[in-house]
């Protein structure tokens, strides 16, 4: 899948537990995971963005992060999950001796967790680097990578373990490295994670930028079965648009995409035991595209033994005139809205 959605200038383009439950997903064994079915819904969105402009380093001029009122907002439509992505190296920094220490930034997405919770929402921490660690190092390949990006992981969590309602996204879409060097440093990760007391929900996603239509194709199907966590609370993020080339790039869909792309996927972690969580996917104001979005949205309802839950990809002002869009124009809801609305707030529509 491309990232160029997420490389357009900022001008132009610009998640997951009910607290009423008050737990984590803590699966005894993978054999159990199908029993979690009739936990709650997990749907949501995701808010712009603290990976904007990777080359600029300031604070609400060159990247963001969502504000309360965007939380109300979508909140009150059903919301009760946001996915909120953001750069490593804004988020852990160095001193002058070289030590790694949480930033301002953390600081930021710590209230925004914990003013989340007021709204019984939980927030995915969405480490947005693509495969790579602090510094830049391919993480799995490069030396050092997978130990930076364990030692990252381990501050951001132990400054978050006491939190509930956090979801740890590992990594956003993972490239270049093969499926076999990422899980190194996933596990390297998870490791850290409960290390540092955390026993809250990890999301893994696999190599080739994490395309749930290209899981069974490629070499995820059975490398990423080798996750290891001493929790055994995770479960495995994957990413699916629905136009020609599944990158989100395109404004045009393919006909019977939000019906089918997501099968063999499906298939796959009920063969498996395991859940899945799709943490992007969005689609543009067309009725071809309304039509085969609803599609998807139905799919994942049909088989929430599987699927965990969602997060749209995207909200936020910083977004301007994106096509997938879903910040309200003027205080005027998006039409895409409309079709989320039908499946936010643990509701079930008719999908006959």
């Amino acid at each position: 899948m491309q990232s160029a959605r997420s490389q357009m200038p900022i001008q132009s383009v610009c998640a997951v537990f009910c607290l009423a439950l008050a737990v984590t997903f803590t699966f005894a064994s993978r054999s159990t995971l199908a029993e979690s079915q009739e936990s709650s819904w997990l749907a949501g969105v995701n808010l712009d963005a603290g990976s904007f402009n990777r080359k600029g380093n300031r604070l609400h001029f060159d990247y963001t992060y969502p504000t309360k009122e965007e939380i109300d907002y979508y909140t009150v439509k059903g919301a009760t999950v946001f996915r909120i992505p953001f750069l490593a190296k804004r988020v852990i920094v160095a001193d002058g001796d070289g030590n790694l220490a949480p930033s301002s930034d953390l600081s930021i997405l710590t209230d925004l967790v914990d003013y989340a919770a007021t709204k019984n929402a939980s927030v995915i921490l969405d480490m947005h680097d693509y495969g790579l660690s602090r510094s830049g190092k391919l993480i799995g390949r490069d030396p050092g990578a997978a130990e930076e990006f364990a030692d990252t992981w381990r501050i951001i969590a132990r400054q978050l373990k006491d939190r509930p309602n956090v979801i740890f996204g590992l990594m956003n879409e993972p490239h270049t490295q093969t499926a076999a060097e990422w899980l190194t440093g996933a596990n390297a990760a998870i490791a850290a994670i409960r290390q540092a007391g955390a026993d809250e929900l990890v999301l893994v996603p696999g190599s080739y930028w994490d395309s749930a239509h290209t899981w069974t194709h490629n070499d995820n199907a059975k490398v990423m079965l080798g996750v290891q966590d001493p929790a055994e609370n995770f479960v495995f993020e994957a990413h699916q648009y629905l136009d020609s080339d599944n990158s989100g790039t395109h404004a045009s869909v393919v006909p019977g995409a939000g019906a089918k792309r997501l099968r063999r996927f499906t298939a796959w972690a009920r063969d498996h035991g395991v859940r899945g969580f799709l943490g992007e996917f969005g689609w543009a104001d067309s009725p071809e595209a309304h039509r085969e979005g609803r599609d998807l949205l139905c799919f994942m309802s049909r088989n929430r033994d599987v699927w965990l839950g969602w997060t749209y990809w995207a909200g936020g002002p910083w977004w301007g005139d994106y096509m997938f869009s879903v910040e309200p124009n003027d205080g005027v809801d998006r039409p895409q809205m409309k079709i989320l609305s039908e499946f936010l707030g643990g509701r079930a529509p008719d999908c006959s």
